[in-house]
């Protein structure tokens, strides 16, 4: 006869493990206040992993900030807020609960996503200052219409942070994004700043003012020279959208101790360093260099030329350094190997060298996370194993099963479709085969309406690729189909309350509403109607960059 062991019955540490596999929100709900056991046990997992809030639905959010985060903030390390589409005015609502940032005394780690609101930005960052333990900052995909003085103090507060390490940047300030610090950091050593390119003046202030520097990556415009030295960074990205040698030169002089260089360019035109002028920058400017990794999108060269310039004993025998490109009629891409970026566009016309002595090496990129595929007429060697999102033009033949072998890592699917005509199966077999398909969106200059064809269940479903709005006819089609976030553009508002009320599971909606009449300078009427005939539970905002999308947060 079995014998079973009861799960309370499982060692402190078995259960710690088991703990690590599970969202955090689920967490609390399923053992907070069972008893003091697993009251601890929950405290000594939040001391090592965050308290993550995105995707969370708005039910199981509130009833955290309620009943359990007010007696719990002191053991929180890491916290995790989103105002993004799963969870559009979240970052408003934890502030409701009357819950603030210096309440999580323990915290060493704040990221907020998507946070557009000045005042609400001011009041955090006025509140984290009393974080004594905070090493890690993310201020991610934040749009801020802050003035000079502001934009000045939030860079400022940032510095200050007297045990800040880690600190990630892409924050779009609308007029001024001027990002140089008056205060001096001591503590900072890694630094990432995206969103918007940054000259050379705000760089020599951003070193300046962080001494002690070793891991920085920028967007990076150069319209000037680098003079001010930091021999602490041993990590560097650049992300360039064109490049010349004698500038570059001046840059890495004064960053002799680079031991790690990642370059990203995409350039309009075909300004390009080749491998002899790499070679004189390394050997000369960057002595101790160990691994350098780059990708380079520009116009059409000449690719024998290009191609021996990176076959030297410094490339070969020296470094063990191999390039490939790959090039269609337009554009050459080039690219160290292993191919170490995350994302990476597959092309049917594109065709393949490298200066691999032997060319079965370096086809598998694994590094890939996001893979744009277009219809490739030719079998290619290289294969993608490890694809979360997955971005396709249909129809599709039989070389994309070899290119891209396993499926079983995809949970984001894009597809377009220019043609009335294509096998609506084919695709259908497509999203059959991918077994942990989690979001699905379209692209489509077609009437197909493929929604019809999806009988998997799908977490989020994004139809706003249309280029038709949808009607009442036609979203009933969609009462079925069991996904939690819609992404839809409809013919009038009355369609919204139908979707709200039939779809059982849907807990966002985000529509683009024909009849919608938004003028800036007026009171928004489509929002108050929707209030008005929408449960009092929702939470409908119109999104403060694409003002034609409004999204509501259900449940």
């Amino acid at each position: 006869m079995a014998r079973y062991m009861k799960f309370e019955f499982l060692a402190n540490e078995l259960l710690l493990d088991i703990f690590e596999y599970l969202p955090s929100v689920h967490l609390l709900r399923s053992f907070y206040n069972l008893n003091l056991r697993f009251n601890n046990l929950l405290f000594i997992h939040f001391r090592s992993f965050s308290l993550d809030f995105r995707s969370v639905s708005q039910y199981d959010f509130n009833l955290i900030c309620r009943e359990y985060l007010p007696s719990i903030t002191d053991h929180i390390i890491s916290l995790c807020l989103s105002n993004n589409d799963d969870t559009p005015q979240q970052i408003e609502l934890f502030l409701e609960h009357n819950l603030n940032i210096r309440q999580f005394y323990s915290l060493k780690s704040l990221s907020l996503y998507e946070l557009c609101s000045n005042e609400i930005m001011n009041k955090i960052m006025f509140e984290w200052k009393y974080l004594p333990n905070l090493t890690h900052l993310t201020l991610a995909g934040c749009y801020l219409r802050f003035n000079q003085i502001n934009t000045q103090q939030l860079i400022d507060n940032i510095w200050s942070l007297p045990k800040l390490i880690y600190c990630y940047l892409n924050i779009n300030f609308g007029e001024f994004n001027i990002l140089i610090p008056r205060v001096m950091s001591l503590s900072l050593k890694y630094l990432f700043i995206w969103g918007i390119e940054h000259n050379q003046h705000e760089i020599n202030a951003l070193f300046k003012q962080t001494p002690y520097l070793q891991h920085f990556s920028i967007l990076f415009n150069y319209n000037d020279e680098i003079e001010q030295s930091i021999s602490s960074i041993t990590k560097l990205k650049l992300c360039l959208s064109r490049i010349e040698e004698n500038i570059l030169i001046k840059f890495f002089e004064n960053t002799p101790n680079l031991n790690h260089l990642i370059i990203d360019i995409w350039s309009s035109t075909n300004e390009i360093l080749n491998g002899y002028q790499w070679e004189n920058i390394i050997r000369n400017y960057l002595p101790n260099l160990k691994l350098f990794q780059f990708r380079m999108e520009f116009q059409f060269k000449n690719i024998n030329n290009l191609l021996n310039s990176f076959k030297t004993s410094f490339w070969i025998e020296e470094h063990n350094w191999f390039i490939r490109c790959h090039w269609n009629s337009n554009l050459i891409y080039l690219y160290s190997l292993p191919y170490i970026f995350k994302d990476f566009y597959f092309d049917s016309s594109m065709q393949f060298k490298s200066t691999c002595p032997n060319d079965d090496n370096y086809l598998y990129y694994n590094h890939v996370k996001e893979l744009k595929y277009n219809i490739s007429s030719v079998l290619s060697p290289i294969q993608f194993l490890n694809i979360n999102h997955l971005s396709i033009d249909f129809p599709i033949n039989k070389n994309f099963w070899s290119i891209i072998p396993k499926l079983d890592q995809i949970t984001s699917l894009n597809v377009s479709i220019n043609n009335s005509n294509v096998d609506q199966s084919q695709l259908q077999y497509l999203i059959s085969k991918i077994p942990h398909l989690d979001s699905l969106s379209f692209n489509l200059s077609t009437s197909i309406l493929v929604f019809e064809l999806i009988n998997v269940p799908i977490r989020r479903l994004d139809l706003q690729g249309y280029n038709q709005y949808f009607n009442d006819e036609q979203c009933r089609s969609l009462i079925g189909i069991q996904c939690e976030i819609l992404f839809i553009k409809i013919k009038n508002r009355h369609i919204s309350i139908d979707l709200v009320r039939n779809m059982i599971n849907l807990r966002i909606l985000n529509i683009q509403c024909e009849d919608d009449n938004f003028d800036e300078t007026k009171q928004d009427e489509l929002i108050i109607w929707l209030k008005e005939h929408l449960p009092l539970t929702c939470i409908v905002t119109r999104d403060f960059i694409f003002h034609s999308d409004i999204r509501i947060w259900i449940r």
